[in-house]
């Protein structure tokens, strides 16, 4: 009995493989022809329109190589008084043999260990170099200054308010003692 169970279950095991492998199911048909074109859905909300952005950035490089004292001032005829009074102007410095550029207005620049300050007027970037230390006037000699950058960021709202483009800047995440980094940010 246990023998005729068992040829049973090989001989169903082998005629379902049989009827498995002998299956097929044929070629595929033809594709039919595309069903009608659906109708047009819901309209989604309107979102709001962001703030005009503001590409007006202008960057000037200046050769300080030859400079020497204890007080530069550097000619720049596109500090107009609109400019002053309502643009963002951020100064750097490259020092001579460096490949970084010092924000300026600088306390203790590192390198040559001096502070500098910056005024701005007129037509006019001026710049003191002291040593705070010192308690004195630092006199820098031809050759230690290398480059003087001015990076002048248009407002888009001429109502006098500086620091609110520099706020918007470091809001944004832009490090604005990093000239590279302005300037990526604006795509210069």
């Amino acid at each position: 009995m246990k023998t005729k169970k068992l040829k049973l279950k090989y001989f169903l095991l082998i005629l379902i493989t049989l009827l498995a492998l002998g299956c097929s199911d044929g070629e595929d048909g033809a594709v039919g022809p595309a069903g009608p074109q659906g109708g047009q859905g819901i309209a989604g909300d309107n979102g709001t329109n962001g703030q005009d952005g503001n590409a007006n950035v202008r960057s000037f490089t200046y050769d300080l190589s030859t400079v020497s004292g204890s007080f530069y001032d550097q000619s720049i005829p596109e500090l107009t008084q609109e400019v002053i009074d309502n643009d963002a102007i951020l100064g750097y410095l490259k020092l001579n043999g460096s490949p970084r550029l010092y924000p300026i207005p600088n306390t203790n620049l590192t390198p040559l260990g001096i502070d500098i300050r910056t005024f701005i007027e007129l037509e006019k970037y001026s710049m003191d170099f002291y040593n705070r230390n010192l308690n004195t006037v630092f006199s820098v000699t031809a050759g230690q200054l290398d480059e003087l950058r001015i990076v002048i960021i248009a407002s888009t709202n001429r109502s006098g308010k500086q620091d609110d483009i520099l706020s918007k800047l470091k809001e944004e995440g832009v490090d604005i003692n990093d000239y590279y980094a302005v300037m990526k940010h604006f795509n210069k």
